[in-house]
């Protein structure tokens, strides 16, 4: 017989309970959390391993105590609760830092993309700019035929001043007298090509250079740069002095019905197509890139781009005929269509050096007026050109005051030009071809897209300065409510 150890009753050998108070007297007890039966004085549950007398164990010392604090190094102890909280909050924070961390990436794959693409824009300008090419164009009842006119940029240095020396020792063996005239046009026409050719290179391989160095550095320090600053200028000189150059030597003739021109060779314009598509594949890029941040700056582009477009067509259309003659005054088959502005003076130039000196009178006249013509041609050319870097850097520059009010101001001074130009032209017609020749289209062509550039000009201004003072009317309630 043995006694309850509570209230001292009287039980049986085998009680696992007293009858009287109801305690445990057989010297075990159930783990509460796994159910099993083990030693009463047990502090863990041998099956499951949970400690059983409340007590909590310090994570970083390991010492038993009650409370929520360890008396020995006073670490928190969290709950169960608090425990899965927290690793919830650590696995939201994780998922959230790859996320970011996948699109800083990417945005990181889209510059390294863009940068690349105008690296490579700008590789294929230098290396182009050793292939300045002009192709001649003949076509006989509706037969096109092509022809190139030279190979290399080191033509324009060296093969034409030696063509120049070579028609003139056989113009001297045939007897033929002709005076400094004809010299100085032919010398000069060669010197302004060579001149502009030489510029081409230069730029392309001043730009190539630091745009190298740029994104090396670049690629070796993991940063993303402005690359388009490096490609844009050039792109816009390169093409500017080509068609420049095109102008010099720009005619239309027919002779016994075969028509003849001056256009651009193909590496030009692979060149041009090339570099056009780089730019544009880097502009959307980085509106893709930028995401949300780019959609406030699509009016700029939009806009910048438009007037880009109209001065660049107000470029390509100055090289086009000043005037053209009617076949009255063709002369044995040959009739002068069309020529250019440069054309016109150099023509007249060179016609005076092999005129004796009794008919020197009317070609002087002419060439007075045709000598006006091209110092006009050339101060719009080198105006367009000036507007048409700047309506660039606005693109590059959405918040540039200054480049909107520069646009306005060398759009204004090209149709002012431009109308100056328009009326030597109709002078040219009148006093010096006696209503024979009309008036070409680059005179008119130019006044007009001086006019839209002009007016593109003025529509940029007002409406981003507008867009510009919208967004910092919303700015200023967000600092003020910072500076409270």
């Amino acid at each position: 017989m043995m006694n309850c150890k509570n209230c001292n009753a009287e039980l049986v050998d085998d009680a696992k309970f007293c009858p009287k108070c109801g305690v445990r007297v057989d010297g075990k007890k159930e783990c509460p959390h796994c159910g099993r039966e083990i030693a009463e004085d047990s502090v863990f549950c041998t099956y499951c391993g949970k400690r059983l007398d409340g007590k909590k164990v310090c994570e970083k010392c390991r010492e038993v105590f009650d409370g929520d604090f360890c008396p020995k190094c006073g670490t928190p102890v969290m709950s169960k609760s608090g425990k899965e909280e927290d690793a919830a909050a650590r696995k939201l924070e994780s998922a959230k830092t790859k996320t970011e961390q996948n699109s800083a990436k990417s945005v990181r794959v889209l510059y390294l993309i863009r940068q690349s693409s105008l690296y490579a824009a700008l590789c294929v300008m230098f290396i182009c700019s050793f292939f300045v090419t002009f192709s001649l164009q003949a076509s006989a009842v509706g037969t096109p035929v092509r022809g190139s006119m030279n190979s290399t940029s080191f033509y324009f240095f060296i093969d034409q001043f030696t063509e120049i020396k070579d028609t003139l020792a056989e113009i001297g063996t045939l007897g033929t007298d002709y005076f400094g005239e004809l010299p100085l046009a032919l010398y000069l026409l060669a010197g302004l090509s060579a001149a502009c050719v030489a510029a081409i290179i230069v730029i392309c391989a001043i730009y190539f250079s630091l745009g190298t160095a740029a994104f090396v550095k670049s690629i070796k320090n993991k940063q993303e740069i402005a690359m388009s600053k490096y490609v844009v200028t050039p792109a816009v000189l390169f093409l500017t002095l080509m068609i420049f150059v095109r102008g010099l030597y720009s005619f239309l003739m027919s002779y016994s019905g075969v028509e003849v021109k001056i256009g651009l060779g193909a590496v030009p314009i692979v060149n041009i197509v090339l570099v056009s598509v780089a730019l544009a594949a880097a502009a959307v890029l980085c509106i893709i890139a930028q995401g949300r941040a780019a959609k406030a700056k699509v009016l700029n582009y939009a806009l910048n781009a438009g007037g880009l477009i109209l001065v660049f067509i107000l470029i390509a259309v100055l090289p086009a005929n000043i005037l053209s003659v009617s076949e009255s005054q063709a002369v044995a088959d040959l009739e002068l269509i069309g020529v250019s502005a440069p054309m016109l003076f150099f023509s007249i130039l060179a016609t005076m050096g092999v005129t004796p000196t009794t008919g020197l009178q009317a070609l002087t006249d002419m060439m007075t007026n045709a000598t006006v013509a091209f110092i006009l041609y050339i101060v719009v050319y080198a105006v367009a050109v000036t507007a048409m870097l700047v309506f660039a850097k606005s693109i590059l520059n959405e918040k540039s005051l200054r480049c909107r009010v520069l646009s306005c101001v060398f759009t204004a001074v090209s149709v002012a030009v431009s109308i100056a130009y328009l009326v030597m032209g109709i002078i040219i017609c009148n006093e010096n071809f006696s209503g024979a020749a009309k008036i070409g289209a680059s005179p008119i062509c130019a006044l007009i897209f001086s006019v839209f550039s002009l007016a593109m000009s003025i529509v940029i201004f007002c409406l981003l300065s507008k867009q510009d003072a919208r967004q910092k009317a919303q700015d200023e309630p967000v600092n003020s409510s910072a500076e409270l």
